[in-house]
């Protein structure tokens, strides 16, 4: 079902989502406007791409698996059938062996724990080449006195469209190529033109049908992926700033310091605060804060980009990041360099005590997990780190490690509170 509200994709400038269906090759808003140069085809770039057929195959799963399973015992019942009548020969059991292990194989992988990795690729070539081998079959019997098989070529078209999973340019292939199979038949067999011609023309129809149809399909599924992977990406981010929220920071920081302590790497938890940000509101306004805050959260955001590392808005003027597998060193530079390039933005402060100009007080800690050691510890050490660069003056970044952190107690600061933030 459609969703009531979409969103926009021009308010998502960092989404990969987004761009998706800026290139206009999508379902796009009416108001956003498609991007020169953009691909025309049913397509995302390579990691969307997998990223879509991956979830649209575990959506389809159950389908798929009874349709393949289908598919085998149809061709089974059929190989039977074609014993009982008494008519093989080294052509038909050679097709028949074909199909009837590809089906089985298929319907196996459908079923069985390697569906996602190779069901896909095994489908691509057993799903062509069975369509291909049964039409000429069908076109044989129904020239020799068994019409009524004919009824089966709609599902045998139908399948690969609807059914089977299969991605739509490879569905088309095999509709073509089942109709050039049947009328190959046709001409080989001998078939009564009359019924040749209505049977193709029925094809053709039929073929033509699918394509329009799923066409469609995979045009809505494709945006209907994208727009759902840009709400959720909307609500694990900060509406603000468009930096991941406090919720996403405080799971994530469980996974990876479960992570860190299997691969024995280092974590580092920055905690960023704006300097006398109250001051800075009650003299410029809340909305001059925001964009203040906006601009903070995209000039620290610049250097958090590393695929494990993750920057959130943590409350207030507070933001956090957690840095995965450097060292103390390298995430108090860090710190530093975000510092300095917050304060190099010259946005004006005039109530500031501590500069002309809006900068930030940063805490560091680095830690290496282990299963014994709790990540709040890391959170509170970075805390403690922040108030102590508060205390000390603001505008600075003060680092705290492994020795600081044995000595916390949790929950309560290692020097007595007192200092505004």
């Amino acid at each position: 079902m459609r969703m009531a509200s979409r969103p926009n994709p021009a308010a998502f400038p960092d989404s990969p989502y987004a761009a998706e269906l800026r290139r206009g090759r999508l379902d796009c808003p009416k108001d956003a406007e498609p991007e020169p140069g953009g691909p025309s085809d049913l397509r995302f770039s390579p990691t969307l791409e997998a990223e879509f057929r991956r979830a649209r195959l575990i959506e389809g799963r159950t389908l798929i698996r009874w349709a393949s399973a289908l598919a085998a015992l149809v061709s089974i019942a059929r190989a039977l059938e074609q014993s009982l009548r008494g008519t093989w020969n080294n052509y038909l059991v050679a097709d028949f062996t074909v199909v009837i292990v590809g089906s089985i194989i298929l319907a196996a992988i459908a079923w069985g724990p390697l569906f996602e990795r190779w069901y896909l690729p095994w489908a691509r070539i057993v799903v062509p080449v069975r369509n291909v081998l049964v039409a000429g079959h069908i076109a044989e019997a129904a020239a020799h006195g068994q019409p009524e098989l004919l009824m089966g070529l709609p599902i045998m078209l139908f399948g690969p469209f609807f059914f089977f999973g299969l991605r739509y340019r490879t569905s088309l292939v095999t509709g073509v190529l089942t109709m050039a199979s049947f009328a190959a038949g046709c001409i080989y067999f001998s078939m009564p033109w009359p019924v040749a011609v209505r049977s193709l023309g029925f094809l053709l129809l039929a073929v033509t049908a699918c394509a329009v149809a799923t066409h469609h399909l995979e045009r809505w599924s494709r945006t209907n992926f994208l727009e759902e992977r840009l709400i959720a990406e909307l609500a694990e981010h900060d509406a603000l700033t468009g930096t991941k929220n406090r919720r996403v920071f405080d799971e994530y920081l469980t996974r990876l310091w479960e992570q860190a302590s299997v691969d024995g790497r280092t974590i580092a938890i920055l905690l960023l605060d704006v300097d006398h940000f109250k001051a800075y509101n009650d003299r410029y306004g809340h909305q001059a804060g925001d964009q203040t805050l906006r601009r903070v959260a995209q000039t620290a955001q610049r250097f958090v980009r590393r695929p494990l590392d993750i920057l959130a808005r943590y409350g207030g003027e507070e933001f956090a990041a957690i840095l995965y597998d450097v060292d103390g060193d390298q995430a108090r530079e860090l710190a530093d360099r975000i510092c300095l390039a917050i304060a190099q933005l010259g946005i004006e402060h005039k109530d500031s005590r501590t500069a002309p100009t809006v900068t930030v007080s940063a805490g560091v800690a680095a830690i290496t997990p282990t299963v014994e050691r709790n990540p709040r510890g890391a959170l509170q050490l970075a805390d403690q780190a922040l108030y102590e660069a508060k205390q000390g003056g603001r505008n600075r970044v003060s680092f705290m490690e492994d020795e600081e952190y044995r000595m916390l107690v949790t929950g309560v600061f290692a020097t007595p509170s007192g200092v505004g933030r």
